[in-house]
């Protein structure tokens, strides 16, 4: 299984950046995990949207989804870039909503924005879903609105992307024995107990542990700040043993 990280960047692009976007692959099948602003520029250095098989939305915070739009209107007016049947798109019924919400701000009053582009389709933790050789599973994470982390296996081999959320013990349970596990890593250690446990981010530290308890083999945090980017690393190496780095726009990780 290969992992690109197209974007990780929180709640905007870092300068020169991307927000929160990965291009997960295996064999054939290319599955777009969130897709904020400046995801798909970095998509198409990689691959096409006909030969994108779908788009799993984490939630609808822009710097996760905005960059949706931006493919709808691809598919729409770009001749290269036109398909033979809608692109999947996997995300909670919550997200859909507002997915198509925004759609009708574009569209008027007809609501057809999305119509013979994106299909979307719902997914929650009570269901699998198969991508081909993908199986994928879902979990609630602790938010500011419902959003879903995703676990891909294939080949005894497993990712999990924990999206956005708080501190929250079923995510390790959720996380055990990932070969690679991306994290967010939002605050500083010194913010995160300053904000307490009620809260819909983490710190790196508290990603290390999290690495740590579940038993993953490798960490990658994302969705931060990149001034803020050397000390998180610092904080999350030293808080447990777990492998652990940034996830830098344009690298490429085996899963």
């Amino acid at each position: 299984m290969r992992v690109r990280v197209l974007g990780s960047s929180p709640v905007r692009p870092n300068p020169g950046g991307a927000c929160t976007g990965y291009l997960v692959q295996e064999g054939s099948q290319s599955l777009l995990v969130d897709c904020g602003t400046g995801v798909l520029g970095q998509l198409l250095q990689h691959l096409s949207l006909p030969q994108l098989d779908a788009v799993f939305i984490s939630h609808a915070h822009p710097d996760h989804c905005l960059d949706l739009v931006n493919i709808r209107q691809s598919l729409a007016y770009v001749p290269s870039e036109r398909r033979r049947h809608p692109l999947p798109v996997l995300a909670s019924s919550a997200t859909i909503a507002t997915l198509r919400e925004l759609g009708a701000v574009f569209s008027g009053t007809d609501g057809a924005f999305w119509d013979g582009y994106c299909a979307f389709h719902a997914v929650s933790p009570e269901q699998s879903e198969q991508l081909g050789p993908l199986t994928l599973d879902f979990a609630w994470t602790r938010h500011y609105l419902p959003c879903l982390a995703l676990r891909a296996r294939a080949d005894n081999r497993c990712l999990v992307f924990g999206a956005d959320g708080g501190p929250d013990d079923d995510l390790e349970h959720f996380a055990t024995a990932a070969d690679l596990l991306i994290l967010e890593s939002t605050l500083l250690h010194g913010q995160a107990l300053a904000e307490g446990p009620e809260r819909g981010h983490i710190s790196g530290a508290e990603a290390a542990r999290v690495a740590e308890r579940a038993g993953v083999r490798r960490l990658l945090l994302t969705h931060y700040f990149a001034e803020w980017g050397p000390q998180v690393l610092a904080e999350a190496r030293a808080a447990g043993s777990v492998t652990v780095d940034l996830a830098r726009q344009g690298d490429l990780h085996e899963c």
